[in-house]
């Protein structure tokens, strides 16, 4: 029977390789280095893999992950591809793909994959939500509304869905929708930042600079290294003449990001304004450095340049600007300025008539897209939210919209608000049995016996005395540590393995039985401890019990555990319930589709893996998508885990 998070006590397991290359070996060795993020690493596992099997779907879908990862976005489309040309219905595959061709802003190409994944899995909020996303981006708003109601209709507590919907709004000026869906977004999450970050612009298009500015203080408060709110709120204060706090504001996001080009811009033009012309000239170079073809840093440095009489300077800025853009008529009528200073009266004349030239003719043509022949238009004013667009390659933060892909691994952030902690609960007595049946260690009666009897005392003292005689038994480590862990002593217990993992530092199944130790240490630490308590209903364990645990757990407590159980895939790539006690473990730092992702992966190796069905089933529950979970549940029922059929009962009946 398979266990979650316990002693393990098979420790002689090894690895041997014959000279026939191992498929599933590479392809897990590969896996367990995605964990590990060695992306390259995994690459060449991946490799090796398409080289003798060339014909397989989920080498080339893993291998994208890691290309998508090291940034490698056409290497990773290609991968997906390949892997969608071996397994068409391969969802995971459409919907990276999807995610990897907005990276491209390859938005038609995208929405096809997800128009396509849509087909395979239709109940997916996602899928709707992230097609929205591709249409705001090539301003296809309504039918980007449509897709978010869609999600929706789904899933009614989908934040990202208002957060999506209320940006496509504000783009059909339907600025109280898209109020409404902002606040609602936050109802569900008030920590997310996105939302004030927009909301803020918003206002701050209607001149409500003041209300702006709190939204930006909100964002900063909840992340103190977002740029693009201080860059927001410089603005918001320049409008209301606080320079000397725009300037403060600008400051501190070039402080986070050096290379920030539109706030090294906006703190140019506003030293130059306040008599900082060295200054800001000196910021306006680094802006050029950064974008070499960038127009009005040249035009404005020209400026700059002409007001402290830098004429041949001033010259050279404005002939680049027009050799970037030659109907920029403003760049023609400075530089005739400067030619006339420079007393080229001939070059000045021909530099003005060319301006009117351009601007006769735009007259001419009524062009509707915004020409630098407009010379109504003020080029030496701070880059705006709406013009931001238009010059630079890095448009920041006008609409912040990012698909579900910021994790590393391939999911992204999930802000539950259903339960702490999830766990399965077995016949640990059992199960202990068994494995020290292992150690050829014969136990007739249960162990609350054994330890009331004192069995268990006397045998870590006769181990502990063997083992400082002998020095060589690992095998009498292990069987102490599962001793001392009955008893509760983890940190003796871990002090054993340790020891043993000193001795052999090679063995999976020792950096496995530490994961299982130090989680259970956690589990039982915070069992004892009744501050902040927070009530959580427990569907696993047959009853409508209700248990406590702490609110203010620390998922950094789960580092390590983490750490050995990725250390024991490393060097058992094949060992599964690593990979299932992994998912377990991030179950329990609300890192929800991580652990699907891995349960996925338990199946994929033994689909006959009764309790990943379960505890996958019961995450999607949890995550309100009950159509996916109630399905792993009958799977889980019918592979023999009879309290499926009470969850089932309890969620699954219409």
């Amino acid at each position: 029977m398979r266990k979650a998070l316990l002693l393990i006590s098979i420790f002689f397991i090894s690895i041997n390789l014959n000279a026939q290359l191992n498929i599933n070996y590479y392809i897990n060795k590969g896996r367990a280095e995605l964990f590990a993020e060695k992306f390259n690493d995994a690459i060449e596992s991946f490799n090796i893999v398409i080289k003798v099997k060339p014909n397989l779907a989920n080498p080339y879908f893993f291998r994208g992950i890691a290309k998508y990862n090291l940034m490698d976005y056409i290497g990773a489309e290609q991968d997906y591809s390949r892997a969608i040309e071996y397994k068409s219905n391969h969802t995971d595959a459409l919907r990276y793909r999807g995610y990897t061709r907005i990276n491209l802003k390859k938005y038609y190409l995208a929405i096809i994959d997800f128009d396509n994944a849509i087909k395979l899995n239709a109940i997916q909020p996602d899928f709707y939500v992230t097609r929205g996303y591709c249409r705001i981006s090539i301003n296809q708003y309504q039918q980007a509304v449509a897709d978010f109601n869609k999600s929706l209709e789904i899933t009614k507590n989908n934040k990202r869905a208002y957060f999506y919907r209320g940006l496509a709004r504000k783009m059909l000026e339907d600025t109280t929708g898209a109020l409404v869906d902002f606040q609602t977004a936050l109802d569900l999450d008030s920590e997310y930042s996105d939302v004030y970050m927009n909301r803020g612009i918003l206002y701050s298009e209607w001149d409500k600079h003041d209300t702006a500015i709190i939204n930006y203080n909100k964002v900063i408060e909840l992340n103190p290294i977002d740029a693009g709110a201080y860059i927001n709120r410089s603005l918001s204060n320049y409008h209301l003449d606080k320079k000397d706090l725009t300037i403060l504001d600008l400051d501190t996001a070039i402080q986070i990001e050096p290379d920030n080009s539109l706030a090294l811009f906006n703190r140019a033009l506003i030293k130059n304004e306040i008599g900082k012309s060295h200054e800001a000239i000196k910021d306006l170079d680094k802006v050029i450095r950064l974008n070499p073809q960038n127009i009005l840093t040249y035009f404005n440095r020209g400026l700059i340049k002409l007001k402290v009489h830098d004429l041949q300077g001033a010259f050279i800025d404005f002939t680049y600007a027009i050799d970037i853009y030659p109907n920029f008529a403003k760049a023609y009528i400075n530089r005739s300025i400067v030619r006339q200073k420079l007393n080229d009266i001939s070059g000045a004349l021909t530099d003005k008539e060319q301006a009117d030239k351009i601007i006769e003719n735009v007259k001419q043509n009524k062009d509707s897209y915004v020409s630098y022949a407009d010379t109504t238009e003020n080029f030496q004013k701070l880059i705006t939210l709406k013009s931001s667009n238009r010059f630079y390659n890095n448009p920041l933060f006008n609409e912040r919209i990012i698909p579900e892909t910021n994790y590393k691994m391939l999911f992204g952030d999930v802000n539950s608000k259903y339960f702490d902690r999830i766990s399965v609960l077995y016949d640990n007595i059992e199960f202990i049995k068994g494995n020290l049946s292992e150690l050829g260690v014969v136990i007739e009666n249960d162990l609350q016996t054994v330890y009331e009897t004192g069995f268990i005392t006397s045998e870590i003292e006769r181990l502990d005395k063997e083992y400082a005689t002998t020095k060589n038994k690992t095998h009498n480590l292990i069987l102490s540590s599962i001793y001392k862990s009955l008893q509760k002593n983890f940190n003796g217990a871990i002090s054993d393995i340790n020891l043993a993992i000193k001795r052999d530092p090679d063995n999976f199944i020792l950096y496995f039985n530490r994961a299982n130790l130090r989680s259970e240490m956690i589990d039982y630490i915070k069992l004892l401890e009744q501050e902040n308590e927070v009530m959580l209903t427990n569907p696993v364990n047959n009853s409508n019990t209700i248990n406590y645990i702490k609110s203010n757990e620390s998922y950094a407590d789960y580092n390590q555990v983490v750490a050995d159980y990725v250390k024991a895939l490393e060097l058992s790539p094949e060992f599964n319930l690593s990979v299932y006690n992994l998912a377990n473990t991030y179950l329990k730092t609300r890192d929800y589709k991580k652990a699907i992702s891995l349960y996925n992966e338990v199946i994929k190796t033994e689909p006959i893996f009764a309790e990943a069905f379960y505890n996958r089933g019961l995450t999607y529950i949890y995550l309100k998508e009950s159509e996916n979970g109630c399905m792993d549940m009958s799977v889980a029922g019918e592979l023999g885990l009879q309290k499926a059929y009470t969850v089932i009962a309890r969620f699954c009946e219409n």
